[in-house]
């Protein structure tokens, strides 16, 4: 696998690992080539539902130079490989599953995952909360955009998920893609947003819609001890502000770190920002 970012100042490799209950996730790694940078704590960075990496190149870029990062596709990607035999089902993309796989992938990197600073957003970042608070998980800190308390789904997509997944296609067409331009007003995350939508594997992502409806992360929120930092942006129109502000609260190390918007946080602009942040409460 070429490497996405084309970087010269650090060493890529693409590789899938094993995760949870036999399933392989692509893990995209780089390395910095300068020693010191290489020795530094490494980044996890795990991307918001059925993202793709294209949307995080501007920040990865200059993250790689002076990190060791890796990227961890979750399992309603479409590189992701489920087990030899196994039919899929909804309850494979529960939120505690991705917790479980990021937990077993990073072990097979070699890595603590308590010895890692944790990037995430979305779906991801409410992983990494769900993972420390059912003990499947472990983080020296986590950097966490717009974390998902609950899925809203619009009425239209719930409907979808009683229809075969072969359906998805022409209604993403004439429905989801008309719908994310209308909703979201930031020029960014609405290109972005729309290029995810065009990618997405659509059986998994009816699996995925089925297995979220019901979940909530606020029971038990409290026990969360970990640091973390919940960062928002009032212009996101996808993602509850308040919820995200609520979740903040609860958590005994929370801290609300407030950007323009979401795509400033899929920036280089964000670097210092977050590297500030694991600073302080260290």
């Amino acid at each position: 696998m070429e490497d996405p970012l084309g970087s010269t100042s650090s060493k890529f490799e693409g590789r899938m690992v094993e995760g949870a209950d036999g399933w392989n996730l692509n893990v995209l790694s780089w390395t910095p080539k300068d020693e010191e940078s290489a020795n530094r704590r490494p980044v996890i960075v795990i991307p918001g539902w059925t993202s793709v990496v294209e949307g995080w190149l501007p920040l990865l870029s200059k993250w790689v130079q002076h990190r060791p990062v890796h990227y961890i596709e979750t399992r309603e990607k479409n590189s992701t490989k489920s087990p030899k035999g196994h039919k899929e089902r909804s309850s494979d993309y529960e939120i505690p599953n991705h917790a479980r796989d990021m937990d077993k992938i990073v072990r097979n990197l070699n890595l603590k995952p308590s010895e890692c600073d944790w990037f995430a957003s979305s779906l991801g970042s409410t992983c990494v909360i769900e993972g420390v608070k059912k003990g499947h998980l472990e983080v020296n800190s986590a950097f966490l955009l717009a974390p998902n308390a609950e899925f809203r789904f619009p009425w239209w997509m719930v409907i979808m998920t009683s229809m075969p997944w072969w359906f998805y296609p022409p209604m993403m067409r004439m429905i989801a893609i008309p719908y994310m331009k209308w909703k979201v007003k930031e020029p960014g995350q609405k290109k972005r947003y729309t290029r995810t939508m065009r990618n997405a594997d659509m059986r998994r992502l009816k699996l995925s819609t089925k297995a979220n409806r019901a979940f909530s992360i606020w029971p038990e929120l409290e026990t969360v001890t970990a640091p973390i930092a919940i960062c928002v942006a009032k212009s996101d129109a996808l993602h509850a502000h308040d919820d995200a502000l609520k979740i903040a609260e609860i958590l005994p190390n929370g801290e609300v770190v407030e950007v323009p918007s979401n795509q400033f946080a899929h920036e280089a602009d964000v670097i210092p920002i977050i590297e500030d942040w694991i600073l302080s409460v260290k």
